[in-house]
């Protein structure tokens, strides 16, 4: 009898010893999957998940995205301006360039080219551009935007629908609702931009009626 009760306990230890071992092996598993992927996101800190969209995606599926709110990662640019040549008074050399400019987002290694065909619009909850002419200036007052920064941007994308027999929104835009820096622009980014803005003044230069205010 005595002997019958020693190994129904030895026989529950045993089953204890085990689950309880089980038990260890799982949460050491378990730690060493969650510490790998937390190093992984240290590692990797701009690493766009895969819920964002870029602004290529959106321009090409614009019927889908329209009317929807949705984050799209992207790098920021000024959108190039184009003015009239007039005589302006001495206080306002500027005077045949519109008030108003355009932020525009593109892809993170996207340039802006003039071969561009279309690019995402940035306009306020109000629906104005985000830059405004100061006056008796040339230059255009953007907010706190960063010109080449890495932006993950939040809002509602809207596209007209295409009229009959053409393919295509003839107007888009995207309002944003909120905004954050991702990155700033590095020094190999601002030289490219000096060098575009240089290329555009002598194309200035060389337009009769007309001219983009880089």
């Amino acid at each position: 009898m005595k002997r019958g009760r020693v190994n129904l306990i030895l026989l529950l230890s045993l089953v204890i010893t085990l689950v309880l071992l089980g038990v260890v092996i799982l949460v050491v598993i378990y730690f060493n999957s969650t510490s790998k992927e937390f190093l992984k996101r240290l590692k990797t800190p701009e690493e766009a998940p895969s819920s964002l969209i870029s602004p290529s995606e959106v321009l090409n599926k614009k019927s889908f995205y329209s009317g929807k709110k949705i984050t799209v990662r992207g790098k920021l640019a000024e959108a190039p301006v184009v003015c009239q040549k007039k005589d302006c008074p001495p206080d306002d050399a500027c005077c045949g360039c519109p008030w108003e400019r355009n932020l525009i987002l593109l892809d993170e290694k996207g340039i802006l080219t003039s071969q561009t065909k279309e690019s995402l619009r940035l306009l306020d909850k109000e629906g104005r551009g985000f830059c405004q002419r100061q006056k008796g200036s040339c230059q255009y007052q953007c907010g706190d935007w960063r010109e080449g920064g890495i932006y993950e941007i939040y809002g509602d994308f809207w596209a007209e629908t295409p009229p009959p027999g053409w393919g295509k929104s003839m107007d888009f835009y995207f309002k944003v609702e909120d905004k954050k820096l991702i990155k700033n622009l590095g020094l190999g980014g601002k030289i490219n931009l000096l060098i575009q803005d240089i290329k555009n003044l002598f194309k200035a230069l060389k337009t009769s009626g007309e001219y983009v205010l880089p």
